[in-house]
């Protein structure tokens, strides 16, 4: 009896122990402002009765081992409400969105680490009133705050069910498309957005462009493409759009199959039942593929676009005056698209624990039934950051009836935050993206307030991925929360409205199969301008006054037009390089002057309009040219 009494309470010891191991657990969790969804950094998490905590990073996440039955955590920051959340029933990964403090902020003015500047109250105004001009903290130097864009001073219109009706012509937006500032993405992707290539695993880096033409020159429509590695395995497919062009990538998800340098063995075009194949084909940076097709110019006749709308309550400051801008933009692209066939179908999604997850009207050439349908939704439900993207993505790619030949098949992804983060939804996401770059169906999501960094990379590699286009809604409408600007040189903002009708017309327009007539207004032979180029101010005094006089007048011209094979180029000022870009702005040559002159071959092109176009240093100088066979 005296043994086996400390071994009772050995054995007790231990049990006490291991229960209250188990009671430890690593809790992970972001940390955004309510308002804007920009992730905070420098948030204070503390376990709540204890001295346990942690600090957020430059990305507004955290990492935490809490114990305890039941653990709370207090979320502190500056200029911010304290929020405390409970982990009961032991979650492992949590979002937390602070409230700004709006007595705080009549005497504090907290900077975030967004492009966007400093988050507003309402849109409604254009500054805070009472606000400091910087950050003072007691015991510390004041920072100053930087400038923000000036917000518009449109009053804020309510969107909800009870406001009053939106009407289109009011949102504003830009575009950015990676194709035609392909000399910039590689930079962008590598540097500013490096970061989210491995969050979302998707890096569009390996380009391979293929162009199909027939004997006499014309664009080969709606081809399929594939890209092979040394194995004949397929790396990539796609089809080919309205210009005869498709894009197809190797090494897209870095967590695929990988194809290393020289592993990418042909290039396959599949015609009427006949194989062309190129082997070794170049990247983009090293020139097109060209393949030429026995095949007569024939164009289809049929326009698909679909609409995929993130309704979750976060939308619900815009959502409105999108259902009056898309109502729009279908009546004049109906109107302007004649002798075509226009279906038109959309895609609503919300996410899990929802009302719905998603909901839809397929494709239709009855125009009605898909109009009704987008007036009759609502925002709602929501409540975290991330949706079902992938859950909409897969229904707009697998269950709407897509044309099975079409000149243009465009879908819309009009959405203000990410999919989830975990290995399924990446997945979904990859073998929708995939699906479509094989039916060729562009992805041009439309991003509307509130996305962060992480998000536009994601949004834009989706585009490229599939032969798309990036849009975004920014601040000059005053509709809406802060929208983020994105990473580039330079973008126009326009009516959203004009905006996607444009995108839509350039990616439906094709060349009619017949040899189309000069350039309006020109005879065949030289084009020629001239241009004021940029003053050399490198030998002036640096501290002199700018000069206020123009730099000298200089010519420029390009022969022959049309022409079949090559275009000469000769410039009289310093021009650093020459673009040749098609009607929807994709670069497709470079080449720098030697001595003010340059030959552009261009017999690879389809027959048709396109650019020619470079910077003086002052501006951009474009001119049309007519390639004809």
């Amino acid at each position: 009896m005296k043994t086996s009494l400390p071994l009772l309470l050995l054995l007790l010891l231990l049990l006490v122990f291991r229960g209250a191991a188990a009671q430890s657990t690593t809790v992970s969790g972001i940390v955004r402002d309510k308002a804007s969804r920009v992730a905070l950094p420098g948030v204070t998490v503390l376990q709540k009765g204890t001295t346990n905590g942690a600090s957020t990073d430059a990305q507004g996440r955290f990492t935490l081992v809490v114990s305890g039955h039941a653990p709370r955590l207090f979320v502190s920051s500056i200029g911010y409400i304290f929020q405390e959340i409970s982990l009961a029933g032991r979650p492992d990964s949590v979002t937390v969105w602070l409230e700004a403090d709006a007595k705080a902020l009549s005497e504090v003015v907290v900077t975030g680490h967004a492009p966007s500047g400093t988050s507003h109250i309402s849109a409604a105004v254009s500054t805070v009133k009472g606000a400091a001009p910087g950050i003072r903290i007691r015991g510390m130097s004041t920072l100053a705050a930087p400038a923000r864009a000036e917000l518009s001073t449109r009053a804020k219109r309510e969107t909800g069910s009870s406001g009053p009706k939106a009407s289109a012509g009011v949102l504003t937006a830009g575009e950015v498309n990676d194709f035609g500032k392909w000399h910039l993405w590689p930079d962008i992707a590598r540097q500013e957005l490096s970061r989210w290539g491995e969050q979302w695993r998707i890096r569009p880096l390996e380009r391979y462009t293929a162009q199909l033409l027939t004997e006499d020159g014309y664009p080969v429509v709606g081809v399929a493409v594939q890209l092979k590695d040394q194995r004949d395995s397929l790396l990539w497919q796609a089809r080919t759009d309205n210009t005869g062009r498709c894009e197809l990538w190797s090494n897209l998800f870095t967590a695929g199959p990988a194809a290393g340098p020289g592993q990418v063995a042909s290039l396959q075009a599949l015609v009427d039942g006949q194989t062309y194949t190129v082997r070794q084909p170049t990247r983009f940076q090293q020139g097109l593929n060209t393949i030429r097709v026995p095949r007569p110019c024939r164009t289809p006749a049929v326009v698909d676009v679909a609409f995929v709308v993130d309704a979750t309550g976060s939308m619900g400051d815009e959502i409105r005056y999108l259902q009056a801008e898309l109502e729009d933009v279908i009546g004049q692209v109906r109107d302007s698209l004649a002798g075509v066939t226009l279906n038109v179908g959309s895609v609503f999604y919300r996410d899990a624990g929802d009302e719905y997850l998603t909901r839809h009207t397929n494709l239709s050439a009855n125009l009605g039934q898909t109009l009704d349908f987008l007036r009759a939704q609502q925002a709602g439900g929501g409540g975290d950051f991330p949706e079902a993207v992938d859950q909409a993505l897969d229904v707009a790619v697998n269950e709407l009836a897509w044309a099975p030949e079409a000149r243009a098949r465009l879908l819309f992804l009009i959405l203000d935050a990410p999919p989830h983060e975990n290995p399924q939804v990446l997945a979904s996401l990859q073998r929708s993206v995939r699906k479509a770059a094989a039916q060729g169906i562009r992805l041009i999501p439309v991003a509307a307030s509130g996305i962060d960094k992480s998000t536009e990379y994601l949004l834009r590699a989706l585009a490229l991925a599939t032969n798309g286009t990036y849009v975004f809604l920014t601040d000059d409408s005053g509709v809406g929360n802060p929208h983020l600007k994105p990473t580039t040189d330079r973008f126009e903002v326009e009516q959203l409205n004009a905006l996607l009708v444009k995108i839509i017309g350039r990616y439906a327009a094709t060349t009619d199969c017949q040899v189309p007539a000069a350039t309006a207004g020109r005879r065949p032979g030289t084009l020629s301008g001239r241009y004021t180029a940029a003053r050399d101010t490198a030998a002036r005094d640096s501290t002199a006054a700018p000069a206020t006089r123009p730099g000298r007048r200089c010519t420029w011209s390009c022969y022959p037009n049309p022409t079949a094979d090559v275009l000469h180029v000769e410039l009289e000022g310093d021009v650093q390089e020459l673009f040749v870009t098609d009607a929807a702005g994709k670069v497709l040559l470079r080449s720098a002057p030697v001595r003010h002159q340059a030959t552009l071959r261009v017999d690879y092109l389809p027959t048709g309009v396109y650019f020619l176009t470079f910077f003086t240093g002052l501006g951009w100088e474009k001119t049309r040219f007519l390639v004809r066979r």
